[in-house]
């Protein structure tokens, strides 16, 4: 009864067929890919906030862990198969909402982190942008109601973790995400979940510990040469990922590497000039 199946089948009938396709590009604006790469590119670029936007990241990472402990926990069940109106092939536990937790968690956590949560209508905007997104969730067929709403909960709770990880910082906070990964790790049926929580949360807390105190560009083309080498970098690592996702020690290694370098990227910026005078004395 807590799934709220009824009222799942009743919004999905009340969708027209011609605007799936709408609530399934809204799905992807909740999706671990787009979020991690939107992440990456505001903390690359805002250099006053790094610090800020780095800890957002973090509480992502125990975001991903509490939710497979919850879903394999759980072990409830998706809406069958023919309840889903686009071409996916979920994981077989639907409870809680993944999308709607870090949704939740990302674009709530990153208006505390930048103290923009008092502006009603950035508030309203991004609470528009959650709710659609766990909406499509269930249009789509890929969650009950119920699922979307406990999601929703449990981002509500992540979003207070950004609250407190702020006075912190952000090598405490992975230092969190390495310890949540554990029973991640445990109960989580598919290698590729469990090597992304532990592996990325590992990965972030050494980039954590290394970074050094990035500069602010110093040009654009400094700007665009950081920001494009890092979406390459993305590029490549999410690919390595994808194609040992099935070994969980060479994907928790990819991942690990995959979100050091992401942490790590902004302590180039500054150092160009010194690169270029290094290989004018050669």
């Amino acid at each position: 009864m807590f799934r709220l199946v009824a009222a799942s089948e009743a919004i999905r009938g009340a969708v027209p067929a011609e605007l799936v396709p709408v609530f399934g590009f809204v799905t992807v604006l909740g999706g671990s890919k787009f979020l991690m790469v939107a992440l990456s590119l505001a903390y690359w670029n805002d250099g006053s906030r790094r610090r800020e936007l780095l800890t957002v990241v973090g509480v992502a990472f125990v975001a991903v862990s509490v939710t497979l402990a919850l879903k394999y926990g759980f072990g409830l069940p998706r809406p069958p198969a023919a309840a889903r109106r686009v071409a996916v092939d979920p994981s077989p536990v639907g409870f809680p909402s993944g999308h709607a937790i870090a949704a939740t968690t990302v674009y709530g956590g990153v208006l505390v982190a930048l103290d923009r949560y008092r502006d009603p209508k950035l508030l309203a905007g991004a609470g528009a942008l959650v709710a659609l997104v766990g909406l499509s969730r269930v249009v789509i067929g890929v969650h009950y109601l119920g699922d979307v709403l406990a999601g929703f909960a449990v981002g509500l709770v992540m979003v207070g973790v950004v609250a407190v990880a702020l006075d912190r910082g952000p090598t405490s906070v992975f230092g969190l995400a390495v310890v949540c990964s554990v029973p991640a790790v445990l109960l989580a049926a598919a290698p590729g979940d469990a090597a992304l929580a532990m592996g990325g949360s590992v990965g972030g807390l050494a980039g954590a510990a290394w970074r050094t105190g990035a500069e602010r560009f110093r040009s654009l083309v400094e700007r665009v040469a950081v920001t494009a080498g890092g979406v390459a970098y993305l590029v490549a690592a999410i690919a390595v990922v994808e194609t040992v996702e099935p070994l969980f020690l060479p994907a928790a290694a990819a991942n690990a590497a995959l979100t050091f370098g992401i942490v790590a990227l902004p302590s180039l910026v500054g150092r160009f000039d010194a690169f270029a005078g290094a290989s004018a004395a050669d």
